[in-house]
C-alpha cells in the first residue's frame, strides 16, 4: 500500500524552512558558548526536526552535566546554560516572519 505524503502549505513550509535555520543558529551559539576541554560537547551537538517541531541538544554527558552546573569554572572557556543563553539570543518570529515573506513571495 502506498502511504501518501501530506500537502505542506506556504505557511507551513516557511515555519519549517524557519525553524529550521533558527535551530542551526541556536546549535552554532550554543557550540560556542559551550565548555571547549575537550571538544565533546561540540562534537554531540544536534539539530532534529519533524513535522512542525525542532529539537536542538547535545548528546554528551559531558554537555549535559556542564550545562546545568552553574557553580564549575570552565578553564578553557565554556559557561554554564549555553543552550539556554543561545536560544534566547535567536529571534525565531523574526526569522518565521522573513520566511513568510519569502514563501509568499513578498
Amino acid at each position: 500500500m502506498k502511504m501518501e505524503k501530506p500537502l505542506l502549505s506556504i505557511y507551513e513550509k516557511a515555519v519549517q524552512t524557519a525553524m529550521r535555520r533558527a535551530a542551526r543558529q541556536v546549535l552554532a551559539s550554543a557550540k560556542e558558548r559551550s565548555p571547549t576541554l575537550t571538544g565533546e560537547s561540540d562534537d554531540s551537538g544536534f539539530v532534529a526536526t519533524d513535522d512542525l517541531t525542532v529539537q536542538v541538544g547535545f548528546t554528551s554527558l559531558v554537555s549535559r552535566l556542564n550545562h546545568e552546573n552553574l557553580d564549575y569554572k570552565h578553564p578553557q572557556g565554556g559557561e554554564p546554560k549555553f543552550l539556554e543563553t543561545a536560544s534566547d539570543e535567536v529571534d525565531m518570529e523574526a526569522i518565521a516572519a522573513e520566511e513568510l515573506r519569502k514563501g509568499l513571495g513578498s
